[in-house]
């Protein structure tokens, strides 16, 4: 990273427990508490908030047997998170087929590198079918801010295609989020 560096230690994140499907809730709450710096409390009152909402629409028990699906998590990154907690989400590689890996790899750098209020959502097939937070992103490994406490995904280990047994982490990039409290031009980002 350019000049800068994210101390996230005295934030930990919060872990999803083993039984449940919730990782896609704990990656909205984490990438939330990744950017705004959230204290436990407000970081409470979002988990709250979503348990709420889910409640209302009776997606509770669906969510925590089953996970989230894409759809689910645009209507709760909207209807709850909201414009007051994270100001700006897109998904620039929605609609996209298989993107290149370099490409898709290099787009997610660029929108992290050096800027202390972005996250990144990254959707998961293959050896974890599994919702993340992007913490920081090299040009060889993803490190992640996340609920299962995966720490980190190697380049040589990723693919956009299909996973197989030396690629095994297949990267979602339509199911990726660019999150951030600023304006995002998001064609600065070569998509």
């Amino acid at each position: 990273m350019k000049g800068y560096s994210r101390d996230i230690s005295s934030f930990p994140p919060f872990q999803q427990g083993g039984l449940d499907s919730l990782c896609g809730l704990y990656s909205i709450i984490n990438a939330e508490r990744f950017i705004n710096h959230s204290s436990d409390e407000e970081t409470q009152q979002l988990f709250d908030d979503l348990v709420h909402f889910l409640t209302r629409r009776k997606l509770l028990s669906k969510l925590l047997i089953g996970g989230i699906i894409h759809t689910e998590m645009l209507t709760i990154l909207d209807k709850v998170v909201g414009k007051q907690r994270i100001s700006n989400v897109q998904i620039p590689w929605r609609g996209v087929q298989n993107p290149d890996l370099t490409k898709f790899w290099k787009s997610m750098q660029n929108f992290l590198d050096g800027t202390s209020n972005r996250a990144i959502i990254l959707g998961l097939q293959g050896y974890h079918d599994h919702w993340t937070v992007i913490e920081n992103i090299t040009s060889r490994s993803i490190m992640l801010y996340d609920s299962a406490l995966i720490k980190r995904l190697p380049r040589s280990s990723c693919t956009t295609v299909y996973a197989t047994w030396k690629r095994k982490h297949l990267l979602l990039p339509a199911q990726t989020y660019f999150l951030s409290n600023e304006a995002i031009d998001i064609n600065q980002y070569d998509y």
